[in-house]
């Protein structure tokens, strides 16, 4: 098997949807565009490819672009490194993150606005169910569909660090055992429809199998779900829990603009300013 350029390695990263960086020399006068760039490619799995020229370089890029798969939005950049002997370098760190996932349990007459709004915004979206009727492609055009019991999820379904969890399955026992498997995933985001009330009854239902959740696990769990905006019917409901989906996605709480002095800046910037 013949070994992957750096350029190669992120062409097949994008088409598997993996996490990586491509860094690449930018050339500073014609002689340098005429030849080919230096470049490393850097993956979440820390498989190195390529070369900037420098070992110290490829090293603090190495070190950048880790670093950077770990960020929640981590983004693009150019740096300028300088050599011993004075020479500044230009590299372009490009960061590619694979579209993050909504990950939809329960395929009833409600879920079809949550999944809609979240092909709309940009999301892999997938729906988990184990009603085939229900969880069709033409109630769930664009979207992924897994045909799974709660006892398959172990086996068929799939969780990363960027999958955003909706439990609504309308069924207190399936989304009991739902929580069992989600609450141990590493996805950042897991809400739960329903009342307060209900979300204590689960986990006290729990809690008598003899199963308990960490402060951490249980801190991920968003019940009742969605942002305040006094939704009533479906569509508004379902825009109600995107918006609170795309605000931790972002590192934001949610809640009004006016009078504030920042606009779409995430937390992490915000304290940067």
């Amino acid at each position: 098997m013949l070994e992957l350029s750096p350029f190669e390695a992120w062409l097949r990263s994008f088409k598997e949807e993996q996490e990586c960086v491509l860094a690449t020399i930018l050339p500073i006068n014609q002689l340098q565009i005429e030849k080919e760039p230096g470049r490393l490619f850097i993956s979440k799995g820390n498989l190195t490819i390529g070369d900037l020229g420098d070992d110290e370089i490829n090293l603090r890029v190495k070190e950048i672009a880790l670093r950077k798969l770990y960020e929640t939005n981590p983004k693009s950049e150019t740096r300028t490194f300088t050599l011993p002997g004075g020479k500044e370098v230009h590299v372009f760190i490009d960061v590619y993150i694979p579209p993050s996932e909504l990950m939809i349990f329960g395929a009833g007459h409600d879920a079809m606005p949550v999944a809609k709004y979240a092909v709309s915004l940009g999301f892999k979206t997938t729906l988990v169910d184990q009603r085939e009727f229900y969880n069709s492609e033409e109630r769930f055009p664009s979207t992924n569909r897994l045909i799974a019991k709660t006892s398959e999820f172990q086996e068929k379904v799939k969780i990363g660090q960027r999958t955003y969890i909706v439990v609504m399955n309308h069924h207190i026992e399936r989304d009991q055992e739902t929580l069992k498997f989600v609450l141990r995933s590493p996805s950042p985001y897991i809400g739960v429809l329903g009342p307060r009330s209900r979300r204590v009854r689960m986990l006290k239902a729990l809690e008598e199998e003899g199963i308990y959740f960490e402060k951490e696990e249980l801190e991920r769990m968003y019940s009742p779900i969605g942002l305040d905006i006094g939704a009533v019917s479906p569509e508004e409901i379902a825009l109600s829990i995107l918006a609170e989906v795309v605000a931790k996605k972002n590192g934001h709480t949610g809640g009004f603009l006016q009078d504030s002095k920042y606009i779409h800046k995430s937390a992490e910037t915000k304290e940067l300013v």
